[in-house]
């Protein structure tokens, strides 16, 4: 018997510049963007989407976190190929009148070379998307909705999200699997639910945190998709996606398409095999983890990247996180930076002389203390400073470090299994490791309340500028009578990154205080202290 082809065409998405942006914060350069952009329309791509439009302007991103008009209209795109942005939509609902926030993005569709506007929406956000959907459609776009989280989203929710949509005169509406966790089997009864409730056009941007994007993208077409996304050799945030080049090679198989990937090669060769070896996109056991865990992709990225991390303290770091909630990402659970909090522990430990007339040495997470670990351990050896360590995982050899310091809750959490297993005494308030239920073996009780702009010791606490383990370790350095501190793994952030200057403000702070002993980078450091160098004669 003959088989009978589909008759289908699917419109395949390639969302590389937006999805692929989140490793370079939308930085490509335009030759690359002008190339990648005649490659898809030579390969008869569907839908380019060439970025997110955002209301956001406080830090720098590169042009394909805005792609207004006048940066497409620089890349003379042909006027057969649909182009498509995307909104986040908790940026739109948040403004007063989500309508007047899609007037600052967008003209008249008459005027303006985009054709699809997309929204990326949690659940909670979709029913107050209805007055910016309207307004689209009054400046004449198209517009897709896509359900992020949807593995978290009952199959009665999705059919309901399918029949607002329907309500709202949505064109195309989408769910996204933003954890990866959803296996090929899960698809079928999503897809189905969500064209009952449609009953329209509907597709799926699926993550690969488990290697099964591409099968799950087609059991999507299968169970009735017509719409899919994918980018150039998967490149996007966290694992990535469905690679472009695999999923059109399938799709032309099945006679669903009739791309033609031969114009994708030289791009992928060229452009995009550097950029996967920089970036390092794609699955591995942590994605895999985090998508059993629903815990959310920036997770991974910011722990794997943070040096400071073993392969073991990552896999407990997920655990904690999966067992906590972690569906939606928040840095302040991640790194030691507090803004605004105030926070106050009393102590019981007598600082008094501690450390007196001695040098300390505090060790910081940067990548130059590991790189310099040898010549460090061979400086503690010869000039016997006490040595201080910023959490748990010290850049050189444990014997080496006298004590660590705890001040932060989410870091503590994170390092809790570490932490219990340390031989070396702990600085930290009393209370917090309870808190926590964090016990150790040495818990050396000491206060800290956090005043702005402030250093202060008393016998048993302490005041800082800000909750960071770098101000609590200064100021008991300080607080113990240590005759001068050195600095190593002090290497700092970007000088546009908040964190920097808040690092620079507690130096500065410190400076303030009467009688503090001089801080000394001995490894190079972006910050604006002394240097010296680890190899210079003490």
């Amino acid at each position: 018997m003959q088989e009978v082809k589909d008759a289908r065409h699917i419109s395949l998405v390639d969302c590389t510049l937006r999805d692929g942006g989140y490793y370079n914060d939308w930085d490509f350069s335009f030759s690359l963007i002008q190339h990648y952009v005649e490659s898809m329309v030579k390969s008869g791509v569907d839908v380019i989407e060439l970025g997110f439009r955002t209301l956001k302007s406080d830090r720098y991103l590169g042009p394909t976190a805005y792609t207004t008009d006048e940066f497409i209209d620089q890349l003379n795109i042909p006027r057969p190929v649909t182009l498509a942005v995307m909104l986040n939509a908790k940026e739109v609902v948040a403004e007063a009148d989500p309508r007047l926030a899609i007037g600052k993005l967008f003209k008249r569709r008459t005027s303006s070379r985009v054709d699809l506007v997309r929204f990326a929406a949690n659940h909670n956000e979709i029913n107050a998307l209805a007055p910016a959907i309207d307004e689209l459609h009054n400046l004449g776009y198209e517009v897709a909705l896509n359900l992020m989280q949807i593995s978290d989203r009952s199959i009665a929710e999705v059919q309901t999200f399918g029949a607002r949509c329907r309500e709202m005169k949505v064109d195309i509406a989408y769910i996204a699997d933003s954890f990866g966790g959803l296996r090929p089997h899960d698809i079928a009864p999503i897809i189905q639910a969500l064209a009952r409730g449609f009953e329209g056009p509907v597709g799926c941007h699926l993550h690969d945190n488990m290697t099964y994007a591409l099968s799950s993208t087609l059991a999507a077409v299968s169970a009735g998709a017509t719409w899919v996304d994918s980018t150039v050799m998967g490149m996007g945030r966290g694992p990535g996606n469905v690679k472009t080049e695999y999923l059109a090679l399938e799709l032309v198989r099945l006679g669903l398409s009739t791309i033609d990937v031969a114009p994708m090669v030289n791009l992928i060769a060229n452009d995009f095999t550097e950029l996967q070896r920089k970036y390092e996109w794609g699955s591995n056991f942590y994605y895999f983890m985090s998508a059993n865990h629903g815990i959310h992709p920036t997770y991974v990225m910011e722990l794997t990247k943070d040096g400071r991390y073993p392969p073991s303290e990552i896999v407990g770091a997920l655990e904690h996180l999966g067992e906590q909630g972690a569906a939606n990402f928040d840095r302040a659970r991640l790194v030691g930076v507090t803004t605004g909090r105030t926070a106050s522990y009393d102590g019981t430990f007598d600082l008094s002389g501690w450390c007196a007339a001695r040098t300390v040495l505090i060790l910081g997470p940067g990548a130059e203390a590991r790189a310099k670990a040898g010549d460090l351990e061979l400086l503690i050896t010869k000039h016997q400073p006490i040595v201080i360590c910023l959490g748990a995982f010290a850049p050189l050899d444990a014997k080496f470090v006298d004590a660590v310091v705890v001040c932060h809750p989410e870091r503590a959490a994170l390092e809790a299994n570490a932490l219990k297993l340390l031989q070396c005494p702990i600085f930290a308030p009393q209370q917090l490791m309870n808190e926590l239920g964090i016990t150790c073996q040495t818990v050396r009780d000491v206060g800290f309340k956090v005043t702005a702009n402030r250093f202060a010791v008393g016998q048993s606490s302490v005041d800082i500028p800000r909750q960071l383990s770098a101000a609590y370790a200064i100021a008991i350095a300080a607080a113990g009578g240590a005759k001068r501190i050195l600095l190593a793994g002090f290497d700092g952030f970007t000088p546009d990154d908040e964190r920097f200057a808040e690092m620079q403000q507690v130096f500065e702070s410190f400076a303030l205080m009467a009688g503090t002993p001089p801080i000394t980078a001995i490894t190079r450091t972006r910050y604006d202290i002394k240097h010296s160098s680890i190899f210079a004669p003490y």
